[in-house]
C-alpha cells in the first residue's frame, strides 16, 4: 500500500514548545471532541511532561512543517505486544492535506521497531475521518465502548 505525501513533515522530540502547543490545541473545543480529550489542568500536564523521559510505556513526538509545530503522534499504554496509537493535527489549516497518513506510517513503523504484534486506537464514533484513515491502513473495528467510542485494531506483520 503506497501513500503519497502532499506536504513534507518531520518529527522532533516532544519538547516544551510542543507541550505549550498541545495545551492550546487540546483545549480547542473541536479538537478536544475529536481526540476524546478529558478535562485537564495545566499542572497535571506539566507533571506528565516532567515524567515523560522515564516512561517505557509511552512514545511521543512532535510533528513539524518547516519551523511550525503542527501536531503530535505517538503510542501509549505500550505493553509487551500491544500499544495504543494516538495523534492529532492541531493546526487546522493542515487538515485534509494527507498528513494523517504520514503520521500513521510513523507510528506503525515505531510499533514494529518496538516489536509489537498489534496496535489499536480508541476513536469517537462521530470521527469519520479518523475511522476512514485507520481502515486505509488495515485497521478493523474491534468493539464498541460506552460514551460513543470504538476500538479499531491492526495486526502487525513482521518487517
Amino acid at each position: 500500500m503506497e501513500f503519497r505525501s502532499i506536504i513534507d513533515i518531520h518529527v522532533r522530540e516532544y519538547d516544551r514548545i510542543m507541550l505549550e502547543k498541545s495545551w492550546e490545541w487540546l483545549n480547542d473545543p473541536e479538537i478536544k471532541q475529536l481526540t476524546l480529550t478529558p478535562e485537564m489542568k495545566k499542572e497535571s500536564q506539566d507533571e506528565w511532561f516532567q515524567n515523560l523521559r522515564n516512561r517505557k510505556d509511552y512514545f511521543i513526538v512532535g510533528v513539524w512543517r518547516n519551523d511550525e509545530p503542527i501536531g503530535v503522534v505517538g503510542i501509549k499504554n505500550i505493553a509487551s505486544s500491544d500499544g495504543e496509537l494516538f495523534g492529532y493535527i492541531g493546526e487546522k489549516k493542515y487538515w485534509g492535506k494527507g498528513i494523517g497518513a504520514d503520521m500513521m506510517k510513523i507510528t506503525i513503523e515505531k510499533a514494529r521497531d518496538l516489536g509489537l504484534t498489534s496496535v489499536y486506537s480508541v476513536i469517537g464514533t462521530d470521527n469519520i475521518n479518523s475511522q476512514r484513515l485507520h481502515r486505509r491502513f488495515g485497521f478493523k473495528m474491534e468493539k464498541k465502548l460506552d460514551g460513543g467510542r470504538i476500538i479499531m485494531r491492526l495486526q502487525l506483520n513482521k518487517k
